[in-house]
């Protein structure tokens, strides 16, 4: 159900009911804390679809990467660690990137 100002209340102890019954100045304070809750749980939600999003590309980076190191192992064994050493520092990076945001 939609509130006056637009916002969706449950039926939980914050009816539409159950703000008319309370005084403007409560009203307004329960209104606002809703609108908080709110606005925290779209914040929460977009943080995590970019966190997800960064995790996907890290993968396929990882993953190409990791092709790439393959091939040149076997193009010029020589560089093996070399190869191993910089596409695991990327792999760290990106994972303590994700971690962090």
């Amino acid at each position: 159900m939609l509130s006056d100002n637009g916002l969706a209340l449950a039926s939980n102890g914050l009816s539409p009911q159950s703000i008319e019954q309370m005084s403007r100045p409560m009203q307004r304070q329960a209104i606002r804390q809703v609108e908080r809750i709110v606005t925290q749980g779209l914040a929460t939600n977009s943080r995590e679809q970019v966190r997800a999003m960064l995790t996907h590309t890290a993968l396929q980076n990882v993953g190409a990467l990791t092709a790439l190191e393959e091939h040149l192992i076997k193009t010029c064994p020589l560089g093996a660690a070399r190869y191993e050493a910089i596409v695991d520092a990327y792999a760290l990076g990106a994972a303590q990137t994700i971690a962090r945001w």
